[in-house]
C-alpha cells in the first residue's frame, strides 16, 4: 500500500471513528467517512483483544492483504478504518476476504459490475 493512500494520524482515524458511518461483521468494524480527495485513504487497527503482538500484526498483514485484492473494486474518495476483533484470526482467508468485501458491499462502497 502506498504511504498516501494510509490514514496515520490519529485525530484523522478518531473522527472517521467518530462522525463517521459504521459497518459491523463478526470478524472486523469498518468505518467510513468522505474525504476531499479523489482517492480513498486507510487505516487497519488490531487491538489487543485480537491477541499478543504477533497476532496482531498476522491480523493486520491479512486485513492489508485481503484489503489489496478488493480495492481495485471501490469508489474512491473516503477514509476508512478496518479494525480487526477477537475473531480474525479464527477464520480463513477467503472468509476474511469475503467478509471484507460484504462489509465494503453494505456500506456501498463497492463498483457496480455490469454483466451484458
Amino acid at each position: 500500500m502506498k504511504r498516501s493512500s494510509r490514514l496515520t494520524r490519529s485525530e484523522d482515524i478518531y473522527r472517521v471513528r467518530q462522525v463517521g458511518q459504521t459497518y459491523v461483521h463478526e470478524a472486523m468494524v469498518l468505518g467510513k467517512l468522505p474525504n476531499q480527495i479523489k482517492q480513498n485513504r486507510i487505516a487497519i487497527i488490531a487491538g489487543r483483544s485480537v491477541g499478543g503482538a504477533v497476532q496482531r500484526n498476522l491480523a493486520k498483514r491479512r486485513m492489508r492483504s485481503a484489503y489489496q485484492s478488493i480495492q481495485k473494486d471501490l469508489l474512491q474518495g473516503f477514509d476508512l478504518v478496518v479494525i480487526g476483533r477477537q475473531t480474525i484470526l479464527a477464520i480463513d482467508y477467503w472468509a476474511l476476504e469475503s467478509a471484507l468485501k460484504m462489509l465494503f458491499d453494505r456500506a456501498g462502497l463497492l463498483k457496480e459490475k455490469h454483466i451484458d
